[in-house]
């Protein structure tokens, strides 16, 4: 179970390519029966994708974190968009545990995000996830 010496514990996720055919069919399944409105545009959802994904996963599969994911509630989320990404960009993702917080028998984690495009050290995204445990 996560408790506050995890705070400061960092995960790393570079190399992720951003590829237009995934992120075009991303913004269909998110679009529905509407058109997409900009083709080729990558959604800004798609963060999910390049950001969230492979950051959480790594501290999903921490097993001295120890998150039991069948407790887990994904509390919030949010996104500040930086810079556009394009497909073909490559970016670079962290992941860090800025706290651990026990209230009302739950471990209530935050999970600080962000996400730099290779070469040039842009940022394009950062975030911000609360996960709750039960038990």
């Amino acid at each position: 179970m996560p408790d506050s010496s995890h705070v400061g514990r960092r995960y790393s996720a570079p190399g992720m390519e951003i590829d237009g055919e995934r992120a075009a069919r991303f913004a269909t399944a998110i679009a529905g029966s509407d058109p997409v409105s900009e083709p080729g545009a990558i959604p800004p959802t798609y963060a999910a994708v390049y950001l969230m994904f492979p950051a959480l996963g790594q501290v999903f599969g921490d097993a001295e974190v120890g998150i039991n994911l069948a407790g887990l509630i994904h509390g919030e989320q949010s996104f500040t968009f930086h810079a556009p990404v394009a497909a073909g960009d490559v970016v670079d993702s962290e992941a860090t545990i800025s706290s651990v917080d026990v209230k009302r028998g739950m471990t209530f984690v935050g999970v600080d995000m962000e996400s730099t495009r290779q070469g040039d050290g842009t940022p394009v995204c950062s975030g911000h996830a609360l996960l709750i445990i039960r038990g």
